[in-house]
């Protein structure tokens, strides 16, 4: 990953690509049987009887995809400290076995604490979007990072 990233090194504006990751049905399957039952995770018949026209992935697959994303390319152990939750959580399009989904990150804001100047805030908006280009999942939340005075 490199250097670690403090919160005064994110910008507004700035702009990460979180690269990709494909489903696969298996995946999809063995995820749903464990944390979301439902049979439109589980079976092409029953998901064919559905609005979605066949199996799709669970939302939460979806999210946890995106999060395994962000802890590959911008989430740093020694630096970033949590969130206090996600302002906005949708998921747009459903994902589908074969889908290949591509992230991105983009930085809203960031402030520095007051009363605890090793820690700030960076506020920043994701998506996945498929193959297709259609967005398949999109989150606005904030991060809680340390600060270079920190250390």
């Amino acid at each position: 990953m490199g250097k670690p990233r403090f919160a005064e090194d994110f910008h507004a504006g700035q702009v990460f690509n979180l690269g990709s990751k494909s489903v696969t049905k298996e995946e999809i399957i063995a995820f749903a049987q464990r944390y979301d039952p439902f049979p439109f995770h589980l079976d092409d018949e029953e998901g064919s009887k559905t609005v979605f026209g066949g199996i799709i992935s669970s939302g939460w697959q979806t999210a946890l995809l995106w999060l395994e994303m962000m802890h590959e390319s911008i989430l740093d152990y020694t630096t970033i400290m949590g969130s206090p939750g996600h302002d906005a959580l949708n998921w747009k399009t459903p994902v589908r076995p074969g889908d290949t989904l591509s992230g991105s990150m983009e930085i809203l804001d960031t402030k520095l604490s007051k009363s605890r100047p090793e820690i700030g805030f960076v506020k920043y908006k994701a998506q996945l979007v498929n193959q297709k280009n259609e967005q398949v999942f999109f989150t606005e939340s904030t991060l809680i990072i340390k600060t270079q005075q920190a250390i």
